[in-house]
């Protein structure tokens, strides 16, 4: 008999949860399912993830922390009730414009956490991330709400919905059968999702290539040497940054190209190449090392040119095969000229 009652309190329970809070954890689930890599590409997946950032997270942060009825929803009994004084509850109107702000709030600090973190993933970690937040909010709201009394909690029941749609009617037979499913496969899809969106992101692999140059004894990334002279040496540093995943070998070809400009379009006429060498880098491991540059041709709005390949390169180094390639543009003048 006690079990008969208890069962049919957990029922009863189910059928109370608010609406609402429902459909919070059925964006939860479905934003995270926006994050598989089959669909995370696609116009669906944006305009959800548009969604849910911009609104979701907020409510379900306003939904734990007010867990009462609005104030423009006050029954007879709840209006007497605040009689004695506020009771921190807030418009139907404030806790839209409350949701919005708080959405941006928690998406600042969940960037702001990745990138003092250095957690790679980009934006589909930052979404996990804020899912699974949202999610734990969504867990308070809703303890939250279901320690008041009916006529004090925010939101209608679940089961007015259900009901609406049950053909059984609001019997048990019925109504409690369907609505505690419909809660259960929320309750289910939430843990799973939360549960995918907690595996790492596998992040595809890249290398970086860039240019820089000593001014003052730095390191500079502007105002680059351009008047070179042929035969004398000029100092740059090469740097690369390994974020394979392995550990990877790469060569550099250094070319200094004639380029041959039509309109918007570049063609380049010939490519003499003045250096190659190695570089091997763990995963992770970004290196800057010094290249002494020094032409054997003069010329005007020449290319030099800094190819960058992973093992060896092919036997005809161009742009259009590198890995990677950077370049400046330089005017080298004659010895003595």
């Amino acid at each position: 008999m006690q079990d008969t009652v208890d069962e049919s309190a957990t029922f009863s329970s189910f059928r109370q949860v608010p609406a609402d809070l429902v459909v919070v954890g059925l964006v939860v689930a479905l934003v995270i399912v926006t994050t598989f890599p089959v669909i995370e590409d696609s116009l669906f997946a944006t305009a959800v993830r548009a969604v849910f950032v911009g609104f979701v997270p907020g409510y379900a942060l306003i939904a734990a922390l007010f867990p009462s009825a609005d104030t423009d929803t006050d029954t007879a009994e709840t209006a007497h009730t605040r009689r004695g004084g506020s009771d921190g509850r807030i418009t139907r109107l404030e806790r839209f414009a409350l949701s919005i702000a708080a959405s941006g709030g928690l998406l600042g600090a969940v960037a702001g956490g990745l990138v003092a973190t250095s957690v790679t993933g980009g934006t589909t970690a930052a979404i996990r991330i804020l899912a699974l937040v949202t999610a734990a909010l969504l867990i308070v709201a809703v303890i939250r709400r279901m320690a008041l009394s009916p006529s004090e909690r925010f939101g209608r029941p679940a089961t007015v919905w259900v009901d609406l749609l049950n053909p059984f009617g609001s019997g048990r037979s019925g109504g409690d059968l369907l609505s505690t499913v419909a809660f259960g496969f929320v309750v289910l899809l939430v843990i799973s999702s939360a549960a995918y969106a907690m595996v790492p992101v596998q992040e595809e692999g890249y290398t970086e290539l860039y240019l820089l140059h000593e001014e003052d004894g730095d390191p500079v990334s502007e105002e680059y040497p351009t008047e070179l002279t042929a035969g004398q040496q000029q100092p740059l540093i090469v740097g690369i940054g390994n974020q394979e995943g392995t550990a990877t070998t790469y060569t550099v070809v250094v070319q200094l190209q004639e380029v041959e400009t039509e309109g918007s379009q570049l063609t380049v006429q010939s490519a003499t190449e003045l250096d190659r060498f190695e570089l091997s880098l763990e995963d992770g491991e970004t290196v800057e090392t010094e290249h002494v540059v020094s032409p054997d041709q003069s010329g005007q709005n020449l290319r030099l040119t800094y190819l960058l390949y992973v093992g060896d390169p092919p036997e005809s180094p161009s742009e259009e095969n590198a890995y990677r390639s950077t370049y400046v543009w330089v005017d080298v003048t004659e010895s003595g000229g």
